[in-house]
């Protein structure tokens, strides 16, 4: 039998750019949810937003969605066989009365909740969830990998979002962390050919690494047309993960007439888009698809399970996205060390 301390460590966002690692009481499982013992988290990028820009929804919080952990309590009515196995989290907490929800886009539906910022997350040694935001996690498949699932999902849904992309060339736009997934998947699912485009010869180097078969650096040339001529026509499906109005520009036209346009990454509010980029989707006839988290009905979605066993087939280097590992106590730190910047790494793994 486990035995659960009344406190537990835990690193916590107490005001904008202020992380403070503290003791903190652990939470105990309501009914329906299951307490989880952190084995392994992973930082995103949206993490490091929430740190640094101010835009922090509950304060304090303790951040922290890209998890995975052992249960070790849970509350009523849920299955006590349910202790002692391993599982990955899944953040969303859907507001299944909404008929958005309904439809199946459960993170487009107004009144969810989040692990990890709207409740507390994973950056403290236990976290707590409803039974149905967890997935358990295959024999052989580690808590760290297992933390890797959401951000892997979250580039399934994507390519999912632009019509699949079996026997299709496809663009990825920014290839950072969820950049290099979204072209591990997509290798992972069939694609024809993929053509990673970024600013940094590091990350370019990295996408070749994970299966990408072209590499254009934005720095060097115009974009568009140096995937024409790679592609005569231009890809059948581009996906912009850096969230830069320029970026998606070059998306537009690097996608062949009727192909489609994946917007992944996060544009900033403050900028003007040229209506050229409309008169350009126009001419071209594309299709224009957001893709918001990883979750499709029913919930969680097939992009989870699909990761998963993507994960178990070994299919994926997930082990080679780890560049860093940090303790809690530590982990403060490392958020300065990232806003510093100069600091190369595609995932940093928290562990308690």
């Amino acid at each position: 039998m486990t035995t659960i301390p009344e406190l537990m460590k835990a690193v916590v966002l107490e005001a904008p750019q202020k992380l403070v690692t503290k003791q903190i009481p652990v939470p105990q499982p309501d009914a329906g949810w299951v307490l989880l013992k952190v084995g392994a988290a992973s930082i995103c990028g949206s993490d490091v937003l929430r740190v640094w820009s101010g835009h922090a929804r509950v304060l304090p919080i303790v951040l922290g969605h890209e998890c995975a952990g052992t249960v070790v309590a849970v509350g009523a009515g849920v299955d006590h066989h349910l202790i002692g196995r391993r599982f990955a989290l899944i953040p969303l907490i859907p507001n299944m009365e909404s008929p958005i929800s309904a439809m199946g886009f459960y993170s487009s539906s107004p009144g969810y909740s989040f692990i990890g910022s709207r409740i507390n997350g994973g950056f403290a040694e236990y976290v707590a969830a409803p039974a149905a935001n967890i997935i358990a996690i295959p024999d052989g498949v580690s808590a760290e990998i297992g933390a890797l699932l959401e951000p892997c999902t979250v580039a399934h849904h994507a390519l999912n979002r632009g019509g699949g992309v079996r026997g299709r060339s496809v663009a990825v736009f920014g290839v950072g962390s969820i950049g290099l997934l979204t072209i591990q998947v997509a290798r992972a699912l069939g694609a024809a050919r993929i053509i990673a485009v970024d600013i940094s010869e590091h990350h370019l180097q990295a996408a070749a690494q994970f299966g990408a078969d072209e590499m254009v650096n934005a720095q060097t040339g115009d974009v568009a047309e140096a995937i024409l001529r790679l592609t005569q026509h231009g890809v059948d499906l581009s996906v912009e993960v850096a969230g830069v109005p320029s970026t998606l520009m070059q998306a537009v036209l690097s996608t062949r007439a009727g192909g489609d346009v994946v917007l992944v990454g996060n544009q900033p509010v403050s900028r003007q888009i040229s209506l050229d980029l409309f008169e350009q989707f126009m001419r071209r006839q594309l299709n224009m698809h957001g893709s918001w988290m990883s979750y499709s009905a029913p919930f969680p979605g097939m992009e989870w399970q699909s990761i998963l066993d993507m994960m178990k087939a070994g299919r994926l280097a997930l082990e080679e996205m780890i560049t860093h590992r940090v303790a809690l106590d530590h982990l403060p730190e490392m958020f300065d060390q990232i806003h510093q910047g100069g600091l190369e790494y595609r995932k940093i793994m928290v562990l308690p």
